[in-house]
């Protein structure tokens, strides 16, 4: 069954962390996210949506950039075309320009949502490997802040059943951060570490894991910078922890350069990032294919972005949710939910949508 697109439109909207749990990293401060949300029109009123997770300290887009990229050069790539599967639209979306993941990955993802609407399914169903779990895992960042609120914020993740703690790291306390919540918590909590990139130097690097080490890392994110992948496989050759590829890896080709270099122990996946649902589909894949597992990595997506990452992580083996947890926070940082029925969240886990689709409607407001 194809589908025809019919009209794209397109949104600006802004959703407000809550103020407690601002993200705090060597990156810059996160309080408000302002997005970008794209919705697919095809036959008989059915519409897909998705939504581009724009912070350009991270992704180098805005959400005025993205609405640019999508309204004047990707939308009239769609528009009237009728296409048997999405992997034929993101064959024209990647024809179009290169970069802009996130704005091209929420037009992908939309016709995705389109897709498996026309033909009444969870999008999970045309693509999984395995009966999907009922809940993931998720974990939760802990932002760079002084040790008394780095050890507050702990607290209350850990008491809302989140077992794996993800703390950003770069930050002369450190040691003292992750000491005082290894005291205050025991040896149940799982900790990783996110550098976001911050060392030039695997020396650097290095140094600083080794500092970390006595207290019980799962796995270290991204210590190197995202434009030197040689960098990261250096770091994984000298430490004994499995190393976790974030920002170095957003492409198809960037993933086939590390496997090459043996640079990374896990990948961390999703949409946005990868500039496609079908990229990252076919990513995770290729990793489980060499060996590695995947997790989902996350840009602070709202419910409705989350949607379809969720599906991805479910439906996939190639991602091992019980054992390495994934960065599905919407639910415990923003105030309000960005769509119609919130994702639901019980100790620690979030639900797995289970409407046609990716099982996630967009409030008037966001629409």
């Amino acid at each position: 069954m194809s589908i025809r697109i019919r009209s794209i439109d397109t949104r600006i909207v802004n959703h407000a962390l809550r103020p407690e749990r601002v993200i705090v990293s060597h990156a810059g401060r996160h309080d408000t996210s302002r997005f970008l949300n794209v919705t697919v029109h095809g036959d008989e009123g059915l519409r897909g949506y998705g939504e581009a997770a724009t912070t350009p300290l991270w992704s180098g887009e805005t959400a005025g950039s993205a609405q640019c990229i999508v309204r004047e050069l990707l939308a009239p790539r769609l528009i009237g075309h009728t296409f048997e599967h999405p992997a034929e639209a993101l064959a024209r979306l990647d024809a179009a320009t290169v970069g802009n993941a996130f704005g091209k990955g929420a037009l992908e993802t939309a016709v995705w949502d389109l897709w498996a609407k026309s033909r009444e399914v969870r999008a999970l169903e045309l693509f999984a490997d395995r009966a999907p779990p009922a809940s993931i895992p998720t974990r939760a960042s802990v932002g760079v802040y002084p040790p008394a609120k780095t050890l507050e914020l702990a607290k209350e993740f850990w008491a809302a059943g989140i077992r794996t703690l993800k703390f950003k790291t770069g930050s002369d306390d450190d040691v003292e951060r992750l000491r005082i919540v290894r005291e205050q918590l025991g040896d149940e909590p799982i900790f990783t570490i996110d550098y976001n990139g911050y060392f030039r130097s695997a020396a650097e690097a290095v140094s600083s894991i080794e500092s970390l080490l006595p207290f019980r890392l799962a796995l270290v994110e991204q210590p190197t910078h995202r434009d030197r992948i040689s960098l990261l496989a250096e770091v994984r050759r000298r430490v004994n922890v499995p190393i976790l590829a974030d920002e170095a890896i957003f492409t198809p080709d960037q993933l086939e350069e590390a496997l090459a270099l043996e640079a990374f122990d896990l990948l961390s996946i999703y949409p946005g990032k990868n500039g496609g649902f079908g990229h990252a589909l076919e990513m995770s894949r290729r990793a489980q294919r060499a060996g590695k597992a995947c997790t989902i990595g996350c840009n602070l997506e709202t419910d409705l972005g989350q949607a379809s990452m969720i599906a991805l992580a479910a439906g996939l083996s190639a991602f091992p949710v019980d054992t390495v947890a994934c960065d599905f926070p919407a639910v415990i940082f923003y105030e309000r939910s960005s769509v119609t029925r919130p994702l639901g969240f019980r100790e620690g886990r979030v639900e797995v949508p289970e409407g046609v689709g990716f099982g996630v409607e967009p409030l008037p407001e966001f629409a």
